[in-house]
């Protein structure tokens, strides 16, 4: 069959068919290609070009780093996508993994991960604890809802907790001494009662009051110079004796 030329109805259609969604399952993530269906698929993969590629890899010895690559890069698009456009609500894990798609015709696809299937793939993501899976029973398909477990928040949430409980632990402990300080001057305060009974029983007298005397009024001393004065001496005079008649 020849290439359809440029401007005929065929050509036109082949580039609707290709500018449509196509079956991720026909996507070759490594050459980046995406084929319509099974043959075309079967085709590339034994494409020179394809298998080229796959050559290179593995006479490098990066075919397993290259899996493991695509792994964390699309659980890191997965998880970032689920973020910002749903933060911490419910949704449908089937319809999110639509909107990933719509996204970005370009996003990394699943297959070329180690996942299969998308429930393997959201099952592993609970395991980790990234996200909360929850499986709707009463529904009549088999449908899983996953909430985005936000790491930040947890972790600020666990460190209140520890806080709190820290503060409970020295409040608690300062409460315990208070008891016990209570109970050991209770205790104390018992035992002097007790002995203050025994004593009053036993009919003992109470000690003795120390009494301070009084320091005595100091003694009064009489001084008199009675007796000091000194004595008049008669004196003879050369004149004869003084006599108040002439």
């Amino acid at each position: 069959m020849g290439r359809a030329d440029a401007g005929t109805a065929k050509f036109q259609s082949k580039l609707l068919k290709a500018a449509g969604l196509q079956k991720l399952k026909y996507y070759c993530q490594i050459c980046q290609k995406q084929c319509r269906d099974a043959n075309g698929f079967k085709l590339h993969l034994g494409s020179p070009s394809h298998m080229g590629r796959i050559s290179n890899l593995s006479k490098d010895g990066k075919g397993a780093s290259v899996v493991l690559e695509y792994l964390a890069q699309f659980e890191r698009e997965f998880l970032r996508l689920l973020r910002v456009n749903h933060g911490t609500k419910k949704v449908d894990a089937n319809k999110f993994y639509q909107e990933y798609i719509l996204y970005d015709l370009d996003h990394l696809h699943m297959n070329a991960t180690r996942w299969s299937s998308l429930t393997a793939f959201v099952k592993h993501l609970g395991r980790l604890g990234k996200v909360s899976v929850d499986s709707d029973e009463s529904a009549e398909a088999f449908n899983l809802t996953i909430l985005y477990v936000d790491s930040f928040l947890q972790a600020m949430a666990s460190k209140r907790v520890l806080q709190m409980r820290t503060d409970e632990e020295v409040l608690m402990k300062f409460i315990t001494a208070q008891v016990e300080a209570g109970k050991k001057l209770q205790k104390e305060y018992a035992t002097g009662r007790e002995y203050e009974k025994g004593r009053e029983g036993r009919g003992e007298d109470a000690e003795p009051e120390l009494v301070s005397e009084k320091p005595s009024a100091p003694a009064k001393v009489a001084l008199s110079l009675k007796g000091l004065k000194p004595k008049k001496t008669n004196v003879a005079s050369v004149f004869g004796p003084e006599s108040d008649e002439e």
